[in-house]
């Protein structure tokens, strides 16, 4: 069922983030997601990690890398990206695409639900 949900809130994205005037012309934080092929899912990842790398202080960027790690059942990894984008929630000063922010609360609730089932919560 989670994956159903992620999957339909991957194809019903409409969200764009602003480019900053500092961000490389080569990585845009879109470049995450884009072409996205499910039947290549370790290329998607490897082409978000170099998004995180370039902008890993969005949480855009992290939330997208964890529905990749979450396809891949890398749990324990896309949680983690989950808990490090809440955070840069709460310590940002700009605005951040409220779809963003509903998919990274979905998703820490259900990282918090399967620590607790697990009995690491």
């Amino acid at each position: 069922m989670i994956g159903g949900l992620l999957l339909t809130g991957l194809g019903c994205r409409s969200r764009s983030e602003p480019k900053p005037s500092s961000v490389s012309a080569e990585t845009s934080i879109a470049d995450c997601m884009s072409d996205l092929d499910l039947n290549k899912l370790d290329k998607a990842l490897q082409r978000c990690n170099e998004v995180v790398d370039a902008h890993g202080d969005k949480p855009t960027a992290l939330a997208d890398r964890s529905l990749l790690l979450t396809l891949m059942g890398k749990t324990d990894q896309a949680c983690a990206d989950v808990t490090q984008a809440m955070a840069l929630l709460r310590q940002s000063k700009q605005s951040t695409d409220p779809m963003v922010v509903h998919e990274l609360n979905v998703r820490h609730k259900s990282c918090k639900q399967r620590d607790s089932i697990v009995g690491n919560g």
